[in-house]
Formats: C-alpha cells, structure tokens, sequence
C-alpha cells in the first residue's frame, strides 16, 4: 500500500446553520494550521484555494470546525472530521461535520 502524504481540501458545503442569522461565521483548524474566518449561509459552498494538509507519521489528519458569535466573541463547537491515510487513491470523498450540532457541513477532500 502506498503512504498517503497529503489530504487536498476541496470544498466545504453549509447544509445547515447555527446562527439564528442565517449566517454562521466559520473558524476552522486543520492539522498542520489554521483556516481563515468565513462566512456561509445555508447552502453555500466553499472552494478551497490549494490547501494542502500533510500526513505526520501517517496519522489521522482531524478538521474542526466551530462557529464564532462576533458580537460576544463566543466560539460554538460545531465537529470535526477524521481524514484517513488508507483513503489514498479512492478519489473525492465527503464527510459530514456538525451531524450533532444544530450546523451542519459537508468536507469534500482526496487524499494523496
């Protein structure tokens, strides 16, 4: 089997939203580093631009996502997926974040 080195982002859908708003104001983390804060309504898709997370020691890579109310400053946990090493050469695969929370998003992500 060969090593995976490195899960490629692809897309993140907004399937349901927290925020009474209709707007969840996103910060993310993702081994390795740290996403820019966005915003998404239901519905949204967001591209990601090149990001490439890498496999240390070949490692689950975990992605978190939580929502930020800007007007308090309080961080909600949304979730969090568990990206795999054994998923190389399987193509796109999509895991939902948030399944338990009142948000709920969808990674679309390979593995290389």
């Amino acid at each position: 089997m060969t090593d995976a080195a490195f899960a490629k982002l692809l897309s993140l859908e907004a399937k349901r939203i927290l925020d009474p708003n209709g707007v969840d104001v996103l910060v993310g983390r993702g081994d390795g580093g740290t996403f820019d804060k966005m915003q998404m309504r239901q519905g949204d898709v967001f591209e990601f631009d090149e990001r490439f997370v890498p496999f240390v020691d070949q490692a689950p890579i975990d992605i978190v996502l939580h929502e930020l109310n800007e007007a308090t400053s309080q961080v909600s946990f949304i979730g969090g997926a568990k990206i795999i090493p054994s998923e190389v050469g399987l193509g796109e695969r999509m895991q939902a974040i948030g399944a338990l929370s009142l948000s709920l998003y969808e990674l679309t992500y390979k593995v290389l």
